[in-house]
């Protein structure tokens, strides 16, 4: 029998939000069942803020520090969220859709259903992170590190994963066949039971010590 296909949970809003503006947060702060359009241009600081059935759209959050913050039902659309800082955050049923994300930081987060969708992430860094029931498609991740992850039903889709770093995270599963690159960075071990397309193959089999000649 063939197994069962497993689904991403998708984010639970109502029909209805009322829109809010995002003023400067404090530690602890709670934002429930609202629509953001626009974001205080101060920056912003603040630890433990939990955010629920919230709609992030065209917002620059970029370089806003909100580690160990809680996301629950939350979508990003057109959003610039560049160089946000969430380590140790948790997030559950979020879904990125086009936006920026270059350096964003996600260290230790745990990251449970959740989408990224054309969305340009280099150098995203997702070390030490739970990740379970995640997927990127058509995702720029060039350069993003993913070392010493936890991960259960990742998916890259069509996303380009050049130099990305997963050393000390099993791949076992993850199919990688459908991504653009010619290198990324992990050990031996980290490749077993990965799924990858035949013309992936030369430029990873060097990672079992074989040299491939054209004579």
């Amino acid at each position: 029998m063939a197994r069962k296909k497993r689904t991403i949970q998708k984010p639970d809003l109502p029909e209805k939000l009322d829109t809010m503006t995002l003023e400067k947060l404090t530690d602890q702060d709670n934002l429930e069942m609202g629509v953001i359009q626009e974001a205080t241009g101060d920056p912003i600081h603040a630890e433990h803020v939990r955010f629920e059935q919230m709609y992030f759209q065209n917002v620059r959050l970029n370089e806003a520090m909100l580690p160990f913050s809680h996301w629950l039902d939350v979508i990003f659309e057109n959003c610039d969220l560049s160089g946000i800082q969430l380590q140790g955050a948790r997030l559950n049923r979020v879904a990125f859709r086009n936006c920026k994300l270059a350096g964003a930081d996600l260290d230790r987060a745990v990251i449970s259903d959740v989408t990224w969708t054309d969305c340009q992430a280099p150098y995203l860094l997702c070390n030490q992170a739970e990740l379970r029931d995640v997927r990127f498609d058509q995702c720029l991740l060039k350069g993003a590190n993913f070392m010493d992850v936890s991960q259960d039903h990742l998916q890259f889709g069509t996303s380009n994963i050049e130099d990305v770093q997963f050393s000390g995270t099993s791949l076992k599963k993850v199919d990688l066949s459908r991504c653009e690159f010619n290198g990324i960075h992990l050990e031996e071990q980290d490749l077993r039971g990965a799924v990858i397309a035949p013309e992936q193959a030369s430029g990873l089999i060097g990672l079992f010590g074989v040299e491939v000649t054209e004579d």
